[in-house]
């Protein structure tokens, strides 16, 4: 009888947790399951045939072949109802509208009835608003890949957004860029723990002694300049603060619980994966249509032909700037960040402890702070 080898997949210091492993086993041999620190990770099973899938699409395993200069523009949408609704400018929600009136598909970052971050599809606009918005924590992909083919090989336009890992991912799953396919990627700072954010609203009920129901992680308040971090309960009462105070935004101005493989990201660069790349504009100059400021710039690459046709199509307000301002804007376009000293052992306690030790230890207000803080580089999860 011959050995049972597992896979040769991707260190896990190096993984990203992207899927494309899962959705491309031919036999259904590879489970995302949560590590200690609460991220997702491909685990064998014993349906494994050794047929060495699962290498062949690992995007890490693999090297991306560079792309010229992107173009660079600050956009905003001239609708300041769903801009205000927005984690930025509000340019997801044009860019989604023009694939969803063509009877397209968009898959997106959406929070569900437990709050835990997936990405789903919709194929309606009434539906839209679940993917507006930042969502700071990694999405659980699931078997979107497999429906992303499902719906192309029917003819459908798919629009897929999602971290630049997961776009690439889908890209090594599908073994090719399909010409009804546009991809957006995010301009991610980093991907936080699953496991921590469910315990942080496990916390927050039994505080409330309420069942959370609904998440605003970067919330838009007229004439405040930080994002609201907002949280309703069962009955109506709520939290809400400014991110940076809040506990989560405690955690991630100090880069606690990002994923491994963030702090060694390549896509941290101005070569993207996506057709189109979004982000907030940040870090304009103050006489720079201060109005607009105020309501949210996102910041927007064309990387690609096919994202610049799209783009041209847009009935969005743009101005052209630099790459230059680009990357002094997003920290996602020049290098991951370090990882921090106390990150072993925030998530050895994370392991060991009571969470509300935890909370108290690391994530409250009075907890020691290591580096600066800065709200631009904090929309991980969406820009939209």
């Amino acid at each position: 009888m011959l050995e049972h080898t597992a896979p040769h997949l991707a260190p896990k210091d190096r993984c990203t947790g992207c899927s494309a492993c899962a959705n491309g086993c031919p036999k259904g041999a590879i489970h995302m399951l949560p590590d200690r620190e609460g991220f997702l990770c491909p685990t064998v099973t014993d349906a494994c045939i050794q047929c060495g899938h699962c290498t062949h699409i690992c995007p890490v395993l693999k090297q991306r072949e560079p792309r010229s200069e992107p173009a660079v523009f600050a956009v905003w949408n001239p609708d300041d109802t769903v801009r205000c609704q927005s984690g930025a400018g509000g340019a997801f929600s044009l860019l989604a509208e023009f694939i969803l009136d063509d009877g397209g598909v968009v898959f997106g970052a959406a929070v569900d009835e437990d709050l835990r971050v997936r990405h789903i599809a919709i194929k309606h606009k009434s539906e839209l608003h679940r993917l507006r918005g930042a969502k700071l924590v990694q999405s659980e992909i699931g078997d979107s890949f497999q429906r992303v083919r499902h719906y192309l090989d029917r003819g459908h336009r798919v629009l897929f957004t999602g971290t630049p890992c997961q776009v690439d991912g889908l890209y090594r799953y599908l073994g090719e860029h399909p010409e009804k396919l546009l991809t957006c990627d995010i301009l991610c700072s980093g991907a936080p723990s699953p496991g921590v954010w469910a315990n942080l609203v496990r916390s927050m009920a039994y505080i409330k002694q309420k069942k959370p129901t609904s998440v605003q992680f970067c919330g838009k308040l007229t004439g405040e300049k930080d994002r609201r971090f907002r949280v309703e309960f069962e009955g109506g009462s709520a939290y809400d603060a400014p991110l940076p105070k809040s506990e989560l935004g405690q955690g991630l101005r100090r880069r606690l619980f990002l994923r491994p493989a963030c702090h060694q990201c390549p896509y941290a660069s101005t070569d993207r994966v996506g057709d189109l790349s979004l982000g907030s504009f940040r870090g304009l100059p103050k006489d720079y249509l201060p109005e607009e400021q105020a309501k949210g710039i996102s910041l927007l690459l064309v990387n690609s032909r096919k994202g610049a046709h799209i783009f041209d199509t847009l009935p969005l307000k743009k101005e052209k700037r630099t790459l230059c301002e680009a990357v002094a804007a997003n920290v996602a376009l020049s290098a991951p960040y370090e990882k921090p000293t106390d990150r072993e052992a925030f998530f050895d306690a994370f392991a060991r402890q009571p969470f509300q030790q935890v909370r108290t230890r690391f994530l409250s207000s009075k907890a020691p702070a290591k580096g600066g803080f800065s709200l631009k580089n904090l929309f991980k999860k969406k820009e939209h």
